[in-house]
């Protein structure tokens, strides 16, 4: 059983409060430093209760969750520091990237290369302006989060409430997949993780 799945037992008999309460401690916990599948349980979090209405309160209850876990984790390293040696392989890394200023932040919607982000935002907030990733952190949660909810409520209206579970599910999962893919064919094309004497060879 996943972090996810085991919350979801915990808030599942507290209604619509627990759904939401579930759904903020998930994308906080996946912006921190456990990966919960958050798209997967804010499909599932809306077949709780399939309206517009209830949708866009989970999409502002993630948003909270996932800002909370971000800024958290940003003040922790930026107060903290990072190890130097894992800070100067950090900027190396963001320096491989095709996009390596703050629009990271959008494409990592998109092709999710970037964990931690608020480890991120910290560790080049010299070269980085943290409002515009905070401007691109939440454009791109709208886009990506606001376009699976209409996703989601669409099949609902097509659907009946057992087949369009089943349907969203299988969406959601296309999109991790294809985000998953995206991800590898990126750090394959620019030689992220390749070993030091592959690419001397």
């Amino acid at each position: 059983m996943g972090v996810g799945d085991f919350l979801f037992d915990i808030f599942a008999g507290l209604g619509d409060q627990g759904t939401l309460l579930c759904i903020f401690v998930i994308f906080l916990l996946d912006a921190l430093l456990v990966p919960t599948l958050p798209e997967l349980f804010f499909i599932l979090a809306q077949g709780a209760h399939p309206t517009f209405e209830f949708g866009g309160t989970v999409l502002l209850a993630a948003f909270c969750g996932e800002m909370t876990g971000v800024f958290l984790l940003y003040f922790i390293v930026k107060r903290t520091g990072l190890p130097k040696r894992i800070d100067r392989a950090l900027k190396k890394y963001v320096d491989f990237l095709i996009v390596s200023d703050e629009k990271v932040m959008l494409i990592n919607r998109i092709a999710p290369m970037v964990p931690f982000v608020g480890a991120f935002m910290a560790a080049m907030r010299k070269r980085w302006d943290v409002r515009k990733c905070i401007m691109w952190l939440i454009i791109g949660y709208v886009l990506k989060y606001g376009l699976i909810m209409i996703m989601g409520q669409s099949i609902i209206s097509f659907f009946d409430s057992g087949t369009s579970r089943t349907v969203m599910l299988i969406a959601i999962i296309v999109v991790i997949g294809a985000s998953a893919a995206v991800s590898l064919f990126r750090k394959k094309k620019k030689g992220i993780g390749v070993p030091k004497s592959e690419e001397e060879e």
